[in-house]
């Protein structure tokens, strides 16, 4: 996809914030989780040259926590946690919840926000409250998984009238066509969304650093 109109705002006149979504032991690095998946940890070097090259305080981890019994959940919450009850910290822990130990040292520099349930990072949190007291008006999204978290969060960003970046191989999913799928519906918003790989990217911020 070629760059949008807007995109001449990336490291100018517009406050832009890099998320890293859902980089947690949980996923990546926690062998009891059934959910842990190690091919997810390939895009942690894209992540930390975007880090690098946005600067760490623009930067915002994202932490999801699930309930520590899924008894306690309500509705269609509840089912959803009765079947995954396994990654509950109650039967696996609090460690598996925190982030993985490559974005440790950034963390001191960062923020990061927890939230509860929901896929999208704009639901049962603070997130948004904390980039409108940046004056974030573009998200540049990387993290897993790219076709359930990336994808709800990116959605969510887009209908709350953001301008949104997806580094695409700074994002990751478990199944086989998680990629192409979301690309498919990314493509879609043409017009608010900016589909771009992360030397381009980084390209693109030295072009325009000076501008």
């Amino acid at each position: 996809m070629t760059e949008p109109e807007w995109h001449v705002d990336v490291k100018t006149s517009s406050k832009i914030t890099l998320v890293v979504v859902d980089m947690q032991k949980l996923f990546l690095t926690e062998k009891k989780s059934p959910w842990m998946n190690k091919k997810l940890l390939s895009i942690i070097p894209n992540i930390e040259k975007l880090i690098k090259n946005i600067g760490i305080q623009n930067v915002i981890f994202t932490r999801f926590t699930p309930p520590r019994n899924w008894e306690h959940e309500q509705d269609s919450w509840q089912t959803y946690y009765r079947i995954n009850q396994k990654i509950t910290p109650n039967i696996l822990g609090t460690e598996a919840l925190n982030l993985i130990d490559d974005f440790i040292p950034y963390i001191p520099n960062s923020i990061v926000i927890s939230r509860k349930k929901s896929a999208s990072i704009f639901m049962a949190g603070n997130f948004h409250s904390k980039i409108k007291k940046r004056s974030t008006k573009i998200l540049v999204f990387t993290g897993i998984e790219t076709d359930y978290c990336v994808l709800s969060s990116v959605l969510d960003a887009i209908h709350l009238g953001y301008y949104v970046i997806v580094v695409m191989d700074a994002c990751a999913s478990s199944k086989k066509q998680g990629q192409k799928h979301a690309r498919g519906i990314f493509d879609r918003f043409p017009e608010q969304l900016w589909i771009v790989s992360t030397n381009d990217l980084i390209k693109h911020f030295q072009n325009h650093v000076k501008d």
